[in-house]
This record gives C-alpha cells, sequence and structure tokens, in this order.
C-alpha cells in the first residue's frame, strides 16, 4: 500500500511537471510566446545562401572570374525559422560579397567572395539534393 502511494505520488510530480507553467491557458499577465526555432543541426546543409529568393549551397569550387555584385550577406543566421530574411546565410559571415559568375546564369550559380579576389561558387540547392530548378 505504502508503495503504490509514493508511486503514485512520484506520476503527479511527473506529470505536473509537464504543464506550461500557466495552468489555465490563458496568457494574461504573462510574457508572449518566444519564436519556435529549430537548432541549425536541422537545416539541408551547412553553407546556405539566400539571396534574391533563390537558395544557394556553397563549395569548395574556385571561381576565376566574376562580372558583377549581387549583394553580401546581411543576415548571419545560427537558428533555422521557418522563412529566413533575404540576403542571409548560415556559414558565411555578415558583409560576404556575393557575385555572378562571368558567363554563367544566376539561375546555375554564384560566385562567394572568401577573401579579397578569391571566390568560390554557390550552386542551387536543388542541385545538392538531385532535383531540377
Amino acid at each position: 500500500m505504502k508503495l503504490g502511494i509514493t508511486l503514485m505520488l512520484a506520476v503527479v510530480l511527473l506529470l505536473g511537471g509537464c504543464g506550461n507553467g500557466n495552468g489555465n491557458g490563458n496568457n494574461r499577465g504573462s510574457t508572449p510566446p518566444e519564436e519556435k526555432t529549430v537548432s541549425s543541426a536541422s537545416w539541408v546543409t551547412d553553407r546556405m545562401i539566400k539571396i534574391q529568393e533563390g537558395i544557394y549551397v556553397g563549395t569548395e569550387e574556385k571561381v576565376e572570374s566574376v562580372d558583377g555584385k549581387l549583394g553580401e550577406i546581411k543576415h548571419y543566421l545560427t537558428e533555422e525559422k521557418f522563412d529566413e530574411p533575404d540576403s542571409s546565410s548560415n556559414y558565411y559571415k555578415k558583409g560576404t560579397a556575393l557575385y555572378r559568375i562571368t558567363g554563367v546564369p544566376v539561375e546555375s550559380g554564384i560566385a562567394v567572395e572568401m577573401r579579397p579576389g578569391q571566390y568560390v561558387k554557390a550552386v542551387p540547392v536543388e542541385e545538392i539534393l538531385g532535383g531540377s530548378r
């Protein structure tokens, strides 16, 4: 009998700890819920770039010639969000310049400036995942 009461008390305490701390489902007087994010470990790739509504993945492939600047990374992301802002990356730091590759349509790839005058190619995420754009 004593073991049964102790076990029931333990279950009640464990289940009571699963609540949201509010008790009545009413959020008045409490802080608003935080935006839910997912850890960066869930990103499909660790070198993601979002620019001009396209999603690219950085590679190690060197680019010899660039035409014009497309923009730069304005948002360095540390957590994945449902809708990442434009000009953002989870790898390349804020300020990293992005360029058109000479003779290559933007839909097929862009250049990422790693150091002044040194570029690597970023390809559409679909190319990495095996789909088509």
